[in-house]
């Protein structure tokens, strides 16, 4: 009971207990120049993007646009962790929009964008259409799809691993040995026929083209599924391969056709997610190994649900399968454990993050589901199978439990890798993509008779900052006064009083200011329209 107990225990450490490919790394933005909000005293000739690890921009990934919406020209490129977008010689004053779309190095998009005025800020800035197609109804299809090859590969392989080990020397019949090819079979056309599904999914999901986009030309684009272009070859030679060269009934295992299995189960390793972490080598290593022991687990146990039939009056060689699945069981429940941990720790970094983020809770569902099938496998291999070695009634009845119990173990692998196949989807430390910024371009506007007045901070952060005040018309054209604004600051009972502006431009000023506290502060301007009218209003800006 002790060692059930310790079987259970140690499925529980295997916080992955069912091989998958890593979460996403999502790269993260980590400047732009101009910076956001930006308030620039000529055009800029490019903007450049810097993440921190190398990403590729998609086909019309930066888009360019002015404050009415209108689409800018400009001619972009990416290089390693840069993404640069040249623009026009000549732009004219006032606020634009930079929206971009990359794909990180472990194959996921991300989307963002940028905010940056030429002169001053615009009055009124028409935000451009930022939504994202990658998400929704075709995220969740590329999930279901990603668990589906996932069961399918395993299965697979480890069907393939199973007749040339535990099987080996053993006859089932020629009923048994059919059923047992028919599904090796159908399991490989499985993986390949979603490993192709998924070539098309997976460029419309990094365009952000939602389903419509899965049938575009657009999406086959090498430089977007390439990954999955090799995973699909690796799956059709591995098995290949692998069929071709499998022992037939009661042969001795087939080195090559082994071989065979393991590169096709290997090739979400090979060419995955697993790349985007450090140290590459030793990650992607031991997500192959990880695999490798999920194929022998989850492939074993749909063989012994096909084959211990066949057994059923044979209770001697049914004891001899199960012992020998046993042991490899076991080995492959430690190795997924110590594997598990691993990637785990790489990609979570702290114990918060499995609270914290959806890959942390999905990691704890997956988790349950995995206890449960360590508490199966534990009562199969010290309950049962000592039990069904028994001549007579007591080892055939052994030999029906453990039928059942090989089944609900199955499915419950089968379940774990659909809760992978979504796990897969979620960045480990949260979402990496920068969040969209242009909703509030912190422009505070106010208007003093017939005249529109315009405030903002540049883009720095803390106490010292510079604050520029426009004037424009109703038609949103800078206007000259008499002079220069008056322009006072106060917030609760602190009072900067007036603070000197200098003029920058076409009824434009700015200031240097110290602000004593952060928060919301009040800008009084006073505006000198002739001699004898000066209409006065209030901005609020917020100093972080």
């Amino acid at each position: 009971m002790r060692r059930a107990l310790a079987s259970v225990l140690l499925g529980v450490a295997a916080v992955v207990a069912v091989p998958a490919a890593p979460a996403s790394a999502h790269a993260t933005l980590v400047s732009t120049d101009p910076a956001e909000g930006a308030v620039l005293p000529e055009a800029p000739e490019q903007v450049t993007f810097t993440f921190d690890e190398q990403v590729s921009l998609t086909p019309d990934g930066l888009q360019v646009y002015d404050a009415e919406g209108q689409p800018v020209d400009a001619d972009a490129s990416s290089r390693d962790t840069e993404v640069i977008g040249d623009l026009p010689e000549e732009l004219d004053d006032g606020t634009y929009v930079v929206t971009w779309r990359v794909v990180s190095a472990d194959g996921h998009p991300i989307a963002g964008s940028l905010t940056f005025h030429v002169g001053a800020p615009s009055g009124r800035v028409v935000l451009p259409d930022q939504s994202d197609g990658g998400s929704g109804p075709l995220e969740t299809v590329v999930s279901i799809v990603q668990g589906l090859t996932y069961v399918a590969l395993l299965v697979a392989a480890g069907l393939v691993l199973f007749v040339g080990w535990p099987l080996r020397g053993i006859r089932l019949g020629d009923d048994a040995e059919r059923r047992l090819g028919r599904v090796l079979k159908t399991s490989v056309g499985a993986a390949l026929l979603l490993s192709a599904v998924a070539i098309p999914l997976s460029g419309a999901y990094q365009r952000g083209e939602g389903v419509g986009g899965v049938l575009a030309l657009e999406s086959l684009d090498l430089t977007l599924v390439g990954g999955d272009v090799t995973v699909l070859i690796m799956v059709a030679l591995g098995f290949l391969v692998a069929i071709a060269t499998r022992p037939g009934p009661g042969a001795q295992p087939s080195m090559l056709s082994d071989l065979g299995a393991l590169l096709a189960v290997w090739s979400p390793a090979m060419v995955g997610h697993t790349r985007a972490y450090e140290p590459t080598q030793l990650v992607v290593l031991t997500d192959a190994i990880h695999l490798t022991a999920g194929a022998v687990w989850l492939g074993g146990l749909v063989g012994l649900a096909v084959v211990l039939a066949a057994l059923r009056g044979r209770p001697g060689e049914a004891a001899t399968v199960l012992a020998r699945f046993s042991t490899l069981g076991a080995g492959a429940l430690a190795v997924l454990a110590a594997t598990g941990t691993l990637l785990a720790w790489r990609m979570l970094g702290s114990w918060a993050g499995l609270v914290e983020t959806g890959y942390g809770r999905l990691l704890l569902l997956k988790l349950g589901v995995a206890a449960l099938v360590a508490a199966v496998a534990g009562w199969n291999r010290f309950r049962l199978l000592p039990r069904v070695a028994d001549v007579g009634a007591r080892g055939t009845q052994a030999l029906t439990l453990v039928r059942r119990a090989v089944a609900a173990e199955a499915l419950l692998l089968v379940a774990l890798l659909g809760v992978t196949g979504f796990l897969v989807e979620q960045p480990p430390r949260g979402d990496g993509a920068a969040a969209p910024a242009t909703a509030d371009t912190g422009v505070a506007t106010a208007v003093a008779a017939d005249l529109k007045v315009l405030a903002v901070l540049d883009s720095g952060s803390g106490r010292q900052r510079r604050l520029m005040v426009q004037v424009q018309d109703p038609a949103g054209e800078p206007v000259d006064l008499l002079g220069a604004p008056s322009v006072s600051l106060r917030t609760g009972d602190v009072d900067l009083g007036v603070v000197p502006v200098e003029p920058v431009g076409a009824g434009t000023y700015a200031a240097d200011v110290t602000f004593p506290t952060l928060g919301e502060w009040e800008v009084q301007v006073s505006l000198p329209k002739d001699e004898f009218e000066s209409p006065v209003t209030t901005l609020t800006i917020e100093v972080r």
